[in-house]
């Protein structure tokens, strides 16, 4: 007697066929008989269903009720055994190796494609190993979950960086004195802030993604790089040199609120560093495109060093010193996206990405003024500080090309970007300070007009797990 139900499970449609059989025996077939060897018999008669033109041999009646769903390695005689799932079927064909047909099973989700590849489709092959008191549907422990990575995917980066920054604005500091030459007695200017062009700087940068199944991920990425360093002096030249006069004619002098003339030699050290760190949601919209949020924090700051030296007759050789120190501190939101631009399926790539974002700047700028007083060897110093908090932007752009190694190892190597503007930088600060020797009164304020693009390689390894 034959009956056929269809029932509907978890959004996906399996056609069950249920038979009925008398309870007897389970008897190995002979030689004589026309039944396979190995098939379940109840004496001369026999059950049999077709799921999705398959034949399906059903399990003992004698046995317990989910028995018939568990597959056996095919080592106890009891023959061929399939059981059908939404797409393929989890079949035991007697040579002890579980094998599917059809390859995907729920939403997608691949059961078992043959390969012996880890992953959902061990969970789902072990499945219908469990022993039979233990039901076939009984989910991973959460040990298990951790152990075989099956809901999520670890991707570590690290990548060495060789970066270089773009020189401060421009801004006449030290000019050529000609007293008798010129009508103000100033004449090319001898030291411009568009001179410091910075030296290469190395750092690290290191990024954690993990990534669920739905194809989302965090990322955690901190650099750092320092330090970024120009040195520049002038020929030296007895009482040719004099620090450039401000603009306007008005202002009286240009470093500090001082003016003065007939140096012999004038040189400038600066100095910066970056660091950042920042987390971000990753969002695929596309197979090859995708969106990215989150928070940042950018450390940029620079150390400028100006010195002068003059010959005078109540002291010898003498020197003033100018020193100014910027440190910004940048928290903001970024919005970004990854795109895969290049990918021909042999292995290599290359993605690029694009983020910007609004940032407020917690700055603060320091500045000193040493100087040597009438009294050889006695030197005296006055300092002034500011700070503040201004608008900020901060952009990034990289271009990264990935050559794997092994299957979850990958080389990187790329171009990276950054352009940071609203900065507090020391040489924007030179004429906001008075700080003058027997003067008037210490002043000081903070200007965040400054910008720098900072842009380098990187190399370093990817892996995953």
């Amino acid at each position: 007697m034959m009956m056929r139900k269809q029932a509907r499970m978890g959004g996906w449609m399996a056609a069950v066929s249920l038979a009925a059989t008398t309870v007897g025996a389970a008897l190995p077939a002979t030689a004589g008989d026309s039944q396979p060897s190995g098939r379940w018999v109840s004496g001369d008669d026999s059950s049999e269903s077709v799921v999705s033109d398959t034949s399906v041999a059903l399990g003992d009646p004698s046995a317990p009720d989910d028995a018939s769903f568990a597959a056996t390695d095919g080592a106890d005689g009891y023959g061929t055994e399939t059981f059908a799932t939404s797409a393929g079927y989890v079949s035991d064909d007697g040579s002890g190796v579980d094998s599917v047909g059809g390859g995907i099973a729920q939403d997608g989700v691949i059961v078992e494609d043959g390969s012996g590849s880890s992953g959902w489709s061990d969970w789902a092959g072990d499945v219908w190993n469990y022993p039979g008191d233990s039901g076939p549907f009984e989910q991973p422990g959460l040990l298990q979950v951790l152990r075989d990575k099956k809901c999520a995917t670890w991707t570590f980066r690290a990548d060495a960086l060789l970066l270089w920054r773009n020189s401060p604005q421009g801004l006449p500091i030290y000019s050529q004195y000609m007293p008798t030459v010129t009508p103000n007695g100033y004449g090319a200017t001898a030291l411009d802030a568009s001179q410091m062009e910075s030296g290469m700087a190395a750092g690290p940068r290191f990024s954690v993604f993990r990534t669920n199944d739905c194809e989302q991920a965090w990322e955690f990425t901190w650099f750092q790089a320092a330090n970024f360093r120009s040195q520049e002096a002038t020929l030296p030249t007895l009482g040719g040199y004099a620090i450039t006069p401000a603009v306007p004619p008005t202002v009286t002098g240009s470093i500090y609120g001082n003016q003065f003339v007939g140096l012999d030699t004038a040189t400038s050290d600066l100095s910066a560093s970056i660091s950042s760190f920042e987390i971000n949601r990753w969002e695929r919209w596309r197979p090859n495109v995708a969106f990215l949020h989150g928070f940042r924090m950018v450390q940029w700051g620079e150390n400028l060093s100006l010195a002068d030296h003059y010959d005078t007759t109540a002291t010898g050789y003498s020197q003033d010193v100018f020193r100014n120190n910027c440190l910004n501190n940048l928290y903001g939101y970024q919005i970004g996206t990854d795109i895969r631009l290049w990918d021909r399926g042999n292995g290599f790539r290359i993605d690029g990405i694009m983020k910007g974002g609004a940032y407020y700047n917690n700055a603060v700028q320091n500045s000193w003024y040493t100087y040597q007083t009438v009294t050889p060897g006695v030197f005296e110093t006055g300092n002034v500080r500011a700070a503040g908090g201004a608008a900020a932007f901060v952009g990034e752009v990289g271009l990264t090309g990935t050559i794997p190694i092994t299957c979850n190892v990958s080389l990187r190597v790329g171009y990276l970007g950054l352009w940071l503007q609203g900065l507090a930088q020391p040489t924007n600060q030179l004429r906001g300070q008075t700080i003058t020797p027997n003067g008037p009164p210490v002043l000081g304020s903070l200007n965040t007009i400054g910008g720098t693009v900072v842009q380098g390689v990187s190399l370093g390894l990817e892996g995953r797990w």
